[in-house]
């Protein structure tokens, strides 16, 4: 865990997954994955890295799939990550 604490990292997630009774198989496990990333940042922050997880309608952008930067919406999508490398010093 501790080499992942050596550089930043941001994970990004689509918002295909309804949370209702709708939800495929398939998605409930894309909620799962995002719950296990969320915890696993919280896990590599505590121990002083800088990790990040959006859920991109958490950041306004909905729509998306399994590929963000593919999605019509992608020029939306590579100006979050572009603000992000350029928060974190490496633009």
């Amino acid at each position: 865990m501790r080499k992942y604490t050596r550089f930043p990292i941001v994970i990004y997630y689509g918002d295909n997954m309804p949370a209702d009774e709708t939800a495929t198989q398939e998605q409930k496990r894309w909620r799962n994955r995002l719950e296990i990333a969320r915890k696993w940042a919280k896990a590599v922050n505590k121990r002083g890295g800088d990790a990040t997880v959006v859920h991109l309608p958490d950041a306004g952008l909905h729509g998306n799939t399994h590929f963000p930067f593919s999605d019509l919406n992608n020029l939306d999508v590579a100006k979050l990550m572009s603000d992000w490398l350029h928060e974190k010093g490496l633009d």
